[in-house]
């Protein structure tokens, strides 16, 4: 449960959630299947037509990224009983996150949201397991239990590892959860957690590092990069504790540019180009009806459109709707908005008052904001 990587190559919905597939996943996905069919599957099961092989990986490598979706769809699902909104599964290189708008406000639904994944885990490979078990004396479905078998430890392991004490692991969130349930303190919490975090990276990378130039075994490069993707995760919960210390209290109305540059959603695509677009030449234009926020409209959203069109389209039948437009509000807190679009990976937001855009919030401000603020040691504001 972390911000994730983008672009996505693909996209889904089950049971209402959106599931974006990133182009990372695919390219594992084709490594992974290649590794099983022509070395590890035949190595333990002898003797069986090619074929066999090709087909036991391609179900492996699905049922992986099934298991990872189910994983964090468990995640998703207990969050949002319990009042958490997730915005989205993304399945890419390392796994599975489910994208948190804002993190948990008690430490119980963080407790609860943190178990699921792990806890769905280990039933859904016991099944898989017993399911195998079943097919083991029919010949003819030999490849189907060999998958079966691979998916039932995978997700056992699976499992096992994402209990380990350490953040941004779903361990370390159950870590972070009793420290905060015993303390009270969030920060603290949070703190702990992701130095065991830190700690769990330093280990991986220094087992992978023994690995690969004592055996020079490719799983040890993995480890070292699970070991550098967990602790830019930790270090990154630390700096979002420390933004979040600096920017307390502290309005987003304080930091946010006020000379926003709007567009009526009546203009044609050349208008907006000539009167505003080649101008100014913003990443990004509210777009507004009689006063009225209705959307987004960024260059690349007209550069999309037929070019013989854009004397008669309207900027408001392109513009991204407000309703599915991350913005933040007068006065929200400074270190909330910042969190916030860093696990969006939204580079600018709308300040949004009474239905009316009343300024821009830049990530890039923000953090030369922090910058300066550390280097002069004076609150930004």
């Amino acid at each position: 449960m972390t911000r994730s990587p983008s672009p996505s190559s693909g996209s889904f919905r089950l049971f209402g959630v959106p599931v974006r597939i990133h182009v990372s996943w695919i390219l594992l996905a084709l490594f992974l299947a290649w590794l099983l069919a022509a070395g590890m599957l035949p190595a333990v099961h002898e003797g069986l037509p090619r074929g066999a092989y090709w087909g036991a990986a391609v179900l492996i490598v699905l049922g992986l990224g099934a298991s990872i979706v189910l994983h964090e769809l468990a995640h998703t699902l207990v969050g949002r009983a319990m009042g958490v909104r997730v915005d989205r599964i993304t399945l890419f290189l390392f796994g599975g996150v489910a994208e948190l708008s804002e993190e948990p406000t008690r430490p119980r639904a963080e407790l609860a949201m943190a178990v699921a994944g792990p806890a769905f885990s280990v039933v859904f490979g016991l099944s898989l397991a017993a399911l195998a078990g079943l097919l083991e004396q029919r010949p003819e479905f030999a490849g189907a239990q060999m998958a079966l078998d691979y998916l039932a430890t995978l997700n056992l392991v699976l499992a096992g590892f994402n209990m380990a004490p350490a953040y941004p692991l779903d361990g370390g969130r159950v870590l972070r959860a009793l420290i905060w349930m015993a303390t009270g303190d969030l920060d603290r919490a949070t703190r702990i957690a992701a130095r065991a975090g830190e700690g769990l990276a330093l280990l991986l990378m220094g087992v992978g590092g023994l690995v690969l130039f004592t055996q020079g075994a490719a799983g040890g490069l993995w480890w070292i990069l699970i070991g550098l993707f967990l602790h830019s995760a930790a270090r990154g919960a630390i700096a979002d504790l420390d933004t979040r210390r600096m920017l307390a209290g502290r309005p987003i109305a304080e930091l946010m540019v006020r000379d926003v540059e709007t567009v009526p959603d009546r203009f044609t695509l050349d208008r907006f180009i000539d009167e505003r677009l080649l101008g100014s030449r913003h990443a990004l234009y509210p777009v507004e009806r009689e006063g009225r926020w209705v959307g987004v409209v960024a260059p690349e959203d007209v550069l999309a459109q037929p070019r013989d069109r854009w004397a008669q389209m309207t900027v408001g039948e392109i513009c991204r709707p407000a309703a599915e437009t991350p913005a933040a509000t007068l006065l929200e807190d400074a270190g909330a908005v910042m969190t916030r679009m860093r696990s969006q990976n939204t580079p600018r937001m709308p300040v949004v008052h009474a239905g009316a855009v009343v300024g821009i919030v830049t990530l890039q401000d923000l953090l030369r904001s922090l910058d300066l603020s550390r280097r002069f040691g004076r609150t930004p504001g």
